[in-house]
């Protein structure tokens, strides 16, 4: 797969194809012919950007280890809901949620740290709703 990358030029036979494709589509050759080929496990990365899923990916994680540290009661009644600079906004429906989630903020946000190594979570904010 590397020496197909490695070609700045394309082969005739990809030529042929391209003005087979063109002229079946009805299209003017384009730039095409001249962009190097790619492979996908490289764009796979730049499209998670692009799309927006990487916070999510990683929310989908937190949740996960959210439930695991709290426990099931907690996780029933709280939500990681976004992560943004660093800092982790969780939901709770109940005042007596946020305050057992309150009192124990810092050890709940030392064991996300400890599992997520990568998450890069400075801070736990709790929300009502």
């Amino acid at each position: 797969m590397a020496a197909m990358s490695d070609r700045r030029h394309p082969t005739s036979r990809q030529r042929l194809r391209h003005a087979l494709i063109s002229a079946w589509r009805g299209a003017d050759e384009g730039p095409l012919m001249n962009l190097p080929a790619q492979c996908v496990a490289d764009l796979v990365g730049k499209v998670i950007v692009q799309a927006g899923l990487g916070d999510r990916m990683r929310l989908e994680e937190v949740l996960a280890a959210w439930r695991e540290i709290v426990g099931d009661f907690l996780f029933n009644h709280s939500r990681p809901d976004s992560i943004q600079r660093g800092v982790l906004t969780v939901r709770v429906l109940q005042p007596t949620v946020h305050h057992a989630l309150s009192v124990e903020r810092l050890r709940i946000l030392k064991r996300l740290q400890a599992c997520l190594k990568n998450s890069g979570i400075k801070d736990i904010r709790l929300k009502h709703g």
